[in-house]
């Protein structure tokens, strides 16, 4: 179904806007996605897609995938395209969608097998939020832990860094991350943290033990205390001497993952 908006007193035009307050998020538990890549990459995820706009250029190319899913097409002008999903970035819009988020209980998060999984305690910057999330997807993560006062990954910064991984990877937003921890500990997972002062080294720690949680913390204060005392163990990255004292969090989380995998698979 595809129908012509034509003014902001559309209701799922005004829908979609109410979307870019953080309250209207939080409360109706959808976000938007943006540019038309992120929108078919939407239609073919396992997300839930409320509603599709675009320019009259792109709702050919988005019809079919719309009528697949019985997801409603809006026709709009730039004008109103604009307004609803701002400016800011160099990227044209051309498409936004509305998309439920997929969050994952805590009793959902697998605690058997070959699953590995990243954490984030307290990530400030919504980019460095983001990228974790695309970070995480690309390593095979089975879910990402995201302390509840880390920066909101539905914003608009953090969804755009996702690249789209925030469609697929399923989140788990932790109120208490350090209880969330325990608790995945008593029913078996490993929980390995990153920390700049551990002696143990990556390369040289057992991170092929699986089930796994790398925990990553904070950019500039690291992981606090009570997420500490849950760590099973620490590990660090090697930084040359004189240097730079540590990495963003998102590449720190990277090796992390990445070395996981290579341990696993030697």
């Amino acid at each position: 179904m595809m129908e012509s908006v034509s003014g902001i007193k559309h209701p799922a035009f005004q829908q979609a806007l109410a979307l870019t307050r953080p309250a209207e998020r939080q409360r109706t538990g959808g976000y938007l996605v943006e540019t038309s890549n992120l929108v078919s990459q939407a239609l073919r995820s396992p997300s839930e897609v409320v509603s599709v706009f675009a320019l009259p250029a792109e709702t050919a190319a988005l019809a079919p995938e719309c009528a697949s899913r019985s997801v409603p097409l809006y026709e709009m002008g730039s004008g109103l395209l604009n307004k609803l999903v701002g400016t800011g970035y160099e990227t044209a819009v051309t498409a936004a969608a509305v998309v439920k988020r997929r969050v994952l209980a805590e009793e959902a998060l697998p605690a058997q097998g070959e699953a590995l999984m990243l954490a984030g305690e307290e990530i400030q910057d919504p980019r460095n939020v983001g990228v974790l999330i695309r970070t995480a997807e690309a390593a095979g993560c089975a879910a990402l832990l995201l302390s509840t006062n880390s920066a909101e990954p539905y914003s608009r910064a953090a969804v755009r860094s996702t690249t789209g991984s925030i469609l697929r990877l399923p989140l788990c937003l932790c109120a208490d991350l350090a209880a969330t921890l325990r608790r995945l500990r008593e029913r078996g997972v490993s929980v390995i943290a990153s920390s700049a002062h551990a002696p143990a080294s990556a390369y040289s720690s057992r991170l092929d033990r699986r089930p796994l949680v790398i925990v990553v913390g904070n950019e500039t204060a690291g992981i606090s205390a009570a997420v500490r005392a849950e760590a099973s163990e620490f590990v660090a990255l090697p930084m040359a001497p004189d240097g730079a004292s540590s990495l963003n969090v998102t590449v720190a989380a990277g090796i992390l993952l990445y070395e996981a995998l290579r341990q696993a698979l030697t």
